[in-house]
């Protein structure tokens, strides 16, 4: 990851396919659509490796569908976990913070996880089985 040299644009288009592949599952999949990042995410990573957002990304952001929950995993209570492609441990906090505070801004509803794997897994399934019982919330029919 290193050697890696990420533009403005690699941002860009990161956002731009992942806008495209959730719109392309939700067409096809079910009722829940679990993703581990999103377009809104990308401007939290774009500022971590660029120093800045640009207005591109920050617009794929703005045209996302509505989110109904965001899942955060805490940094305080659940170990680093190198697989090889990660860095920036050092930054995790920070990274962190930035994500608190642009879901924050958001306005949509978001939840942090603690603790141990089974611990978070329950936790998630409990808030996304808490929005499915309040049951679908559509607009009237047209005409």
């Amino acid at each position: 990851m290193a050697d890696l040299d990420w533009d403005d644009a690699d941002f860009e288009l990161v956002a731009r396919r992942q806008n495209r592949s959730e719109q392309q599952a939700a067409c096809t999949g079910g009722p829940v659509l679990v993703c581990d990042t999103d377009a809104l995410a990308t401007t939290v990573w774009q500022e971590r490796y660029r120093g800045r957002t640009t207005a591109p990304v920050r617009d794929l952001a703005r045209a996302m569908p509505p989110r109904a929950l965001y899942l955060l995993t805490s940094d305080k209570d659940v170990p680093f976990d190198d697989d090889g492609l990660r860095d920036g441990e050092h930054l995790r906090g920070w990274m962190t913070d930035r994500f608190r505070e642009t879901l924050t801004g958001s306005g949509v509803p978001w939840q942090e996880l603690h603790g141990d794997r089974r611990t978070r897994l329950t936790a998630a399934l409990t808030a996304v089985d808490r929005l499915l019982s309040d049951g679908w919330h559509l607009a009237e029919p047209l005409g």
